[in-house]
């Protein structure tokens, strides 16, 4: 088996929700030992740890996997009580053997518990601390503000430009700003390793979930900037483009996506369409701007075309004549497409974990790599079956010393 791009480094993990357990669980598929730190007898603290809303009546028990989630496969799983003066020196002794430690609390949190940088880097000056709070460190009006997934974009200008221009309601999207923040900061933890490996140093990584997601405003952000016109919401629709937006196809609730950028995509759109729909060939749709300047009219005559066909067989024949077109696919579309299926084969016949779990349907490795590819190191762990590894192999803690420590509740 290949050596894996991270096999070697050792992450603590205090992930919870998402962007703390997406960051850990992708380090783990490359290769990284990641060990989940918990508190004895408390679940991850994911938003799935209570009842699942596929089962309301059986809510999950502290020490089976479905209290956790598919971001916590592979990982080691500890219990310490950081809030006692024995947890913290046994998480300081660990501190001293490891290189990465994520977490995604409220800012300060860390340091409230006596466990700040400052304090890290004092027992291993190589450690590199990642924290991805909602609002970031520094000290600022926002820094102790709390927050939730979906609704922290509203703090950072892109709820004012979702939804519909005659609909006078914001409305909600998924918490995207999570698996963002996550994104960023697994490149910027690679950066600080290569820091690490030149001068032997760590780092503090202090970075704000919503200003890595401020570029997704950047263009309207610019427009007020310089042209002081102030964006609203804009529906489906996108600046440049024309058409841009989803359309109805035959059946019950399908859709089709179509986005035209130029005009000689436009005639090939036309010219697929032929005449099955005539109101497309109007003269004054023939530009961008005429286009623009009539998208009401443009949208009704798309619509009248493509709620008369399949949205995957008319996705086949747009996208022969290279226009973006695609069926909005649900879940059970999802995983019957022969594209996606593929992509997890591949996966698999690379290099195929011990059990393939559920979660591999729906959160594969995305990255690709020719010669050292990620792979699923394990399933979910239940909680605290790392200890006797953690406390036993790595910090040489004999069994009757783990069962006292287990006793007065440390671990």
């Amino acid at each position: 088996m290949a050596t894996k791009p991270l096999s070697g480094i050792r992450v603590l993990d205090h992930g919870h929700v998402w962007a703390g357990p997406l960051l850990a669980g992708s380090l783990a598929d490359m290769g990284a030992e990641v060990i989940k730190v918990q508190a004895p007898g408390r679940t991850s603290g994911v938003s799935m740890a209570g009842a699942s809303p596929l089962a309301p009546e059986n809510p999950p028990t502290d020490d089976e996997p479905m209290a956790y989630h598919g971001y916590d496969r592979g990982k080691k799983s500890i219990t310490v009580n950081l809030g006692d003066h024995e947890g913290k020196d046994l998480y300081k002794r660990l501190i001293a053997i490891s290189d990465v430690v994520v977490e995604n609390f409220s800012a300060g949190v860390m340091s409230r518990l006596g466990l700040g940088y400052e304090v890290l880097r004092e027992v291993n000056k190589g450690i590199i601390l990642a924290s991805l709070s909602a609002t970031g460190g520094t000290e600022g009006p926002w820094r102790d503000l709390v927050t939730y997934g979906p609704s922290l974009a509203a703090l950072y200008g892109q709820k004012g430009v979702l939804g519909y221009a005659d609909d006078p309601q914001p409305r909600e999207d998924t918490a995207d700003l999570d698996p963002t923040a996550a994104g960023h900061a697994f490149f910027v933890i690679c950066a600080a390793l290569e820091y690490r490996e030149r001068t032997g140093l760590g780092q503090y990584i202090d970075m704000a979930q919503g200003e890595a997601a401020v570029q997704r405003i950047a263009e309207p952000i610019m427009d007020y900037v310089f042209n002081g016109r102030v964006a609203g919401p804009h529906g489906s629709r996108m600046a440049g483009f024309a058409p841009h937006g989803y359309y109805r196809a035959a059946g019950d609730d399908r859709w089709l996506s179509i986005a035209v950028r130029d005009d000689q995509e436009w005639a090939a759109l036309v010219d697929c369409a032929g005449e099955e729909a005539p109101a497309l060939a109007d003269d004054r749709f023939a530009t961008l701007s005429g286009r623009q300047a009539a998208l009401d009219e443009v949208d009704v005559a798309i619509e009248s075309w493509t709620e008369q066909h399949d949205p995957m067989a008319l996705t086949q024949r747009l996208q022969a004549v290279r226009v973006a077109a695609y069926p909005v696919m649900g879940p059970a579309e999802l995983l019957a497409d022969d594209n996606y299926n593929a992509l997890l084969q591949s996966q698999l016949l690379a290099e195929p974990p011990v059990k393939v779990p559920l979660e591999m349907i729906y959160q594969s490795i995305p990255w690709k790599l020719s010669g050292t590819p990620g792979s699923i190191q394990g399933p979910v762990p239940t909680q605290g079956t790392g200890n006797d590894y953690v406390f036993g192999e790595l910090l040489g803690i004999d069994d009757g010393e783990r069962s006292a420590l287990s006793e007065r509740g440390i671990i």
